[in-house]
């Protein structure tokens, strides 16, 4: 089952909210972190609430405008979700200039994107878990040994 965390700045929480919306459109559960002052306001019980968070999720979809660059949280889930080896894309709000380290995940422009990004990640999925139960190993050696993420990757930098 996916789950996605929808990683974003405050500021750009109309956009986030569309992405949720398309994405349960599509059904997949989508978790965006509206959170109540009584975590908000400890950066203890704020860090680990986002880690819970996360740890709960299968991916994690991050809303980029020009207002990122000033988030101190977007970087913190990117870099557990990378840790965990999530599979990570990038939805851009504006054509502004990424990092260089942000340009290694997909990026997705629009709604229709959103859907493409669910429906490879459900068919690499589903192809992964019909080659583990075929049999133990073998889809290690398909495809150079690719992760089940890089291999997600590939396919949906290829549709858009």
């Amino acid at each position: 089952m996916i789950k996605i965390f929808i990683s974003h700045k405050k500021e750009d929480g109309e956009m986030a909210l569309t992405v949720q919306r398309t994405l349960e459109g599509e059904g997949v559960t989508a978790y965006l972190d509206v959170l109540d002052n009584t975590v908000a306001d400890s950066g203890e019980k704020l860090t680990k609430h986002i880690r819970e968070k996360l740890r709960e999720c299968t991916d994690v979809i991050v809303i980029l405008s020009s207002r990122t660059k000033e988030s101190w949280w977007v970087p913190f889930e990117i870099g557990m979700a990378t840790e965990e080896d999530m599979p990570i894309a990038n939805y851009l709000v504006s054509t502004e200039k990424l990092p260089e380290f942000l340009e290694f995940w997909p990026r997705l422009k629009t709604q229709q994107d959103v859907k493409k990004y669910v429906e490879i990640r459900k068919k690499v999925s589903m192809q992964v878990r019909i080659e583990k139960a075929m049999q133990e190993g073998y889809y290690q050696r398909m495809e150079g040994g690719l992760s089940e993420t890089q291999r997600f990757y590939n396919e949906l930098k290829k549709n858009l």
